[in-house]
């Protein structure tokens, strides 16, 4: 319904665009005047500009009407309402009141039709925005990180019960070590004088036995040397009857 009135009055002004022309050129000579860049967008020649101004209307128009790229449809159509608008209704121009009047009424007629169409041109059909959905996306990153990360709190708690483990195990460090001390102390002078006792009762058992051991083993080499020396001429005599 927004859209027939600008299909219709498009393809009127496309057809017959001699109709309004001489409306519309004092607004081209303006906007190419004071819109840098507009004398190389807005043609000079007023029916051309008007004819344009129809056909953008038209498209638009129809584009709107069955859905197709409505935002953009919709602010094209308000791009091109505005010189109509100013062209055609220009009422502090007028000077018969009637006429005055008149030119009130379709000029703020075309103002709520504006409001309709920039209406239309920031509507999402219920879906979110691109804008939204950006500042979505980031309060949930911020969040996912947040929560990533330990609080202070915990942070703290986590911090002083490493420190007061650290604290046990060195103190618990300090008395075995400081036990251990004290036994070596106490024990100490004990053990030196067993081992000194024990080594002087190896000596002396060393020294009483030794001659007989260093005998025994005398006796028993020689007793050894003997025997070997009989097996040795035994074999010996063998061999020479086995090779004679």
């Amino acid at each position: 319904m927004l859209a027939s009135i600008f299909i219709t009055g498009g393809y009127n002004t496309v057809r017959n665009p001699e109709r309004v022309a001489h409306l519309t050129e004092p607004v081209v000579a303006k906007l190419r005047a004071s819109v840098p860049g507009a004398e190389n967008v807005v043609p000079s020649d007023a029916v051309l500009a008007t004819r344009i101004n129809g056909g953008v209307q038209v498209v638009a128009g129809s584009l709107l009407a069955i859905g197709k790229f409505p935002r953009a449809s919709a602010l094209a159509l308000a791009g091109s309402i505005v010189p109509t608008t100013i062209a055609g209704h220009a009422f502090w121009e007028v000077d018969d009141p009637a006429q005055k009047a008149q030119q009130r009424v379709q000029f703020f007629k075309n103002l709520s039709i504006l409001g309709g169409l920039l209406i239309a041109a920031v509507d999402t059909e219920g879906k979110p925005s691109v804008a939204w959905r950006g500042r979505q996306a980031a309060h949930q990153a911020a969040g996912a990180v947040s929560s990533a990360l330990p609080s202070s709190s915990e942070g703290s708690n986590a911090a002083s019960s490493f420190k007061s483990t650290l604290s046990s195990v060195v103190d618990a460090a300090k008395e075995q070590g400081a036990h251990l001390s004290e036994v070596a102390k106490e024990r100490g002078p004990e053990l030196a004088e067993a081992a000194k006792e024990r080594g002087a009762t190896l000596a002396e058992a060393a020294r009483e036995h030794g001659p007989v051991v260093a005998d025994a083993l005398r006796e028993q080499g020689g007793d050894l040397s003997r025997r070997a020396q009989k097996r040795a001429a035994k074999a010996a005599r063998k061999a020479q009857a086995q090779f004679a």
